[in-house]
């Protein structure tokens, strides 16, 4: 894996694309390092928000969802607002799934990444995914907003359980908000 600057950087997806320069405009119209929460406005980004995942790290070890968009609630089968993010990573990248998510709250940082997600119900699929701070108005980053977004699907066994069981990242690509960025591992 390799890391590219901001500037470098294309999406593949227009909905990732469109967070990106959102969240963008946000830190440059208000004036701020990490753009706040309060200041995050759905109705901008309407087009995109079935795609959206809100990530709540403030429990230690935990990723809650406070807000997951309907498709991903249909992609899954179901709504994963008010759980755990890393439920849905398998076992051997549990802890990397939430420590890289931290990093990004952390550091802090954006992030893209291309992940393989496979379900029991057969689907297998390509996406993309990025995502970036936002503080709280206590000043801290433990908010984090991503796109998730299907960029290929590789199989298809249509079934009533869409359970997400397991995602491989192919790709990871930390982007500089202004802090420098992470080591990759």
């Amino acid at each position: 894996m390799f890391m590219k600057s901001v500037s470098s950087l294309s999406f593949t997806s227009p909905r990732c694309q469109r967070l990106h320069d959102y969240w963008w405009e946000l830190k440059y119209s208000n004036g701020q390092t990490v753009p706040r929460k309060s200041d995050f406005n759905p109705a901008a980004i309407k087009n995109i928000l079935s795609h959206i995942l809100m990530h709540d790290l403030s429990t230690p070890g935990k990723s809650i969802l406070r807000l997951a968009g309907t498709g991903i609630a249909d992609r899954l089968g179901f709504d994963p607002t008010g759980r755990d993010y890393v439920e849905f990573v398998g076992k051997d990248r549990k802890s990397d799934a939430y420590n890289e998510l931290y990093k990004v709250a952390s550091f802090p940082c954006g992030m893209r990444v291309i992940l393989e997600g496979y379900y029991e119900s057969g689907l297998v699929h390509v996406s993309e995914s990025v995502g970036y701070p936002l503080s709280s108005d206590k000043g801290d980053y433990h908010f984090l907003v991503f796109i998730d977004d299907v960029i290929e699907k590789i199989e298809w066994h249509q079934r009533d359980d869409k359970q997400l069981y397991y995602n491989k990242v192919r790709q990871r690509d930390y982007i500089d908000i202004g802090f420098g960025t992470p080591l990759l591992d």
